[in-house]
């Protein structure tokens, strides 16, 4: 991959998400250097006229682009153009000199410090210090950078508690906003995980153990049995349940994570799904291409555990099933006819939610009474 591409990919996920929140607020701070006198003359104009509606334009597009913030219905009130306009221009009085110093202060230690040499003199009225050029560069740099990022994040919350006073905002990539999902996210995670492990105890208790109990009573009986006869029909039963108990551990094997999904893919997994249920399944798409394990692996879980709730719940008499690859996610739809009105807060649905959710995924519940429900996925590549 080229050398960009390879640097940036061993920056934290998170530390990028930060220097580009920064970088972007700083972008919206020069912005608002030439927009700052347009909106504190559009407050002099009419709501309704077109230099007034022209300006609101440019503001909620450098508020979005820079500062990540929506805006609801159009701010009507004069003071919202005279507050924006005015924080952006005393905000970037002190952010342009900063980012000036940082610009040509830094650039002109750096090139005599490297090429040059020589030394800084800083004198004061008691005493003088003299340090080499590029470790006076370096560090004037660093504090003038950190002195914008303060002043681009000054803005950033001013602008939100100004917009928050005449109009509905929302921040939906919010650094909060995505810690707060990650939180939760990795919280559903541990839960799924716990859920998975106590459907796996309840296979292997309700179905693997009775069928190893009733092999080794079949096995006893057949070894205290004297009549030829009896145990030999002891002995072919012992086979028959050994199969059983092949089959189950199977299935349960099937349940925990299926193989041919790694091997062959999804359409081969959705096949059996669709077969082994007892309610007749239609499976209108299924992606031509291979995508991650872990995508697939969501989507496949997705499908399954809805048609397992449609089989238990729904009383319906039809399924339809539906995986399409998009741009930048596997979208996974299951559709009943039932009787619908599903429990949103069950522990099925939940499950479903934290697995999506451990992907960045999103997963949304249409259940109508006597209709039908809709369980629908978007499962991002990972």
């Amino acid at each position: 991959m080229p050398w960009p591409t390879s640097l940036t990919a061993r920056i934290p996920r998170e530390s990028r998400m930060f220097a580009v929140r920064w970088s972007a607020s700083v972008v919206g701070i020069l912005w608002g250097v030439l927009l700052c006198v347009p909106l504190i003359l559009a407050a002099a104009f009419p709501p309704a006229s077109s230099l007034r509606r022209r300006v609101l334009g440019w503001e909620r597009s450098r508020q979005k682009r820079c500062f990540g913030i929506l805006l609801g219905d159009d701010p009507r009130r004069r003071a919202f153009f005279v507050l924006n306009g005015g924080v952006a221009g005393l905000i970037a009085i002190p952010a342009v000199n900063l980012a000036t110093g940082f610009l040509f202060v830094t650039l002109g230690s750096l090139i005599q410090g490297l090429f040059l040499g020589g030394s800084i003199s800083i004198g004061f009225d008691a005493w003088t210090i003299t340090q080499p050029t590029l470790f006076v560069g370096v560090l004037y740099g660093a504090a003038n950078l950190i002195g914008v990022i303060v002043l681009a994040e000054v803005a950033n919350w001013l602008t939100g508690r100004i917009d928050s006073s005449f109009t509905e905002v929302s921040r939906p990539n919010a650094p909060h906003t995505r810690i707060t999902q990650l939180l939760i996210t990795r919280h559903g995670v541990v839960m799924a995980i716990d859920e998975e492990r106590r459907r796996i105890e309840r296979d292997l208790h309700d179905g693997v153990q009775q069928n190893v109990v009733s092999l080794s009573v079949l096995i006893a009986r057949a070894q205290r049995a004297k009549d030829p006869d009896k145990i030999s029909g002891l002995l072919e039963d012992a086979l028959d349940q050994s199969q059983d108990l092949i089959d189950e551990m199977r299935e349960v094997a099937w349940r925990v994570y299926p193989t041919a999904l790694d091997e062959h893919g999804l359409g081969t997994v959705l096949d059996r799904v669709a077969d082994h249920c007892p309610i007749p399944v239609t499976l209108t798409a299924v992606p031509s291409r291979r995508v991650s394990q872990a995508t697939e692996s969501a989507a496949y879980f997705v499908v399954r555990e809805a048609v397992t709730n449609v089989v238990k719940h729904a009383n319906a008499t039809g399924i339809r099933i539906s995986v399409v690859d998009e741009d930048r996610a596997l979208i996974a739809e299951v559709v009943d006819d039932g009787s619908g009105g599903a429990d949103l807060s069950g522990g099925g649905l939940k499950g479903l939610t934290r697995r999506v959710g451990a992907l960045d995924g999103t997963m949304t519940v249409e259940s109508t009474e006597a209709i039908g429900t809709t369980v629908r996925a978007e499962i991002p590549y990972v």
